[in-house]
């Protein structure tokens, strides 16, 4: 109940905030939410952080306006000299198939690590499950539903391997 009391608060404060004023105002919020953010990470006060996901980002990463990080009891981890772009979603929670009558089954969650150095295009969507290795590269208006590995370049719908780097 307090955690959900302090996400409550924060998000009342962030939505006052201009978008990128303040960034270091940002940061805290989110610390005070719960989250663990590294030292030099740049977080626009756009970002939505909902659910009981456990958020961790490394030292000096960067996440875009807009950005959407959601789910149930999972967690989210991005490295450290990540680069997420605006409008970015990352999407822990799912459901089970279930049967005719509701085929959205039981909730599942689905954790989502984020190696060091990554670049995140614009507009893509990363769902549970998925590992993308250091250095890695998706092309703005992905969707990552594998896990991608380090160095390489991946894009479309569903993303694939455009080229080793």
């Amino acid at each position: 109940m307090i955690r959900r009391m302090k996400m409550f608060l924060g998000r009342i404060i962030l939505k006052l905030l201009p978008l990128q004023a303040f960034p270091e105002i940002n940061r805290l919020c989110y610390l005070l939410m719960g989250h663990k953010l590294g030292d030099g990470v740049v977080i626009y006060s756009s970002v939505e952080m909902l659910g009981i996901t456990k958020i961790k980002i490394g030292n000096n990463s960067f996440v875009g306006h807009k950005t959407l990080f959601m789910g149930g009891d999972s967690s989210i981890a991005i490295g450290s000299n990540c680069d997420i772009s605006s409008n970015v979603s990352l999407i822990c929670g799912s459901h089970e198939i279930g049967d005719s009558n509701r085929r959205a089954g039981k909730g599942i969650s689905k954790d989502i690590t984020i190696g060091n150095g990554v670049w995140i295009g614009y507009g893509s969507l990363i769902l549970g499950g998925v590992t993308i290795g250091d250095g890695a590269i998706i092309a703005a208006g992905s969707l990552v539903n594998k896990s991608v590995p380090k160095d390489t370049i991946y894009g479309g719908v569903p993303a694939k391997e455009i080229r080793k780097l």
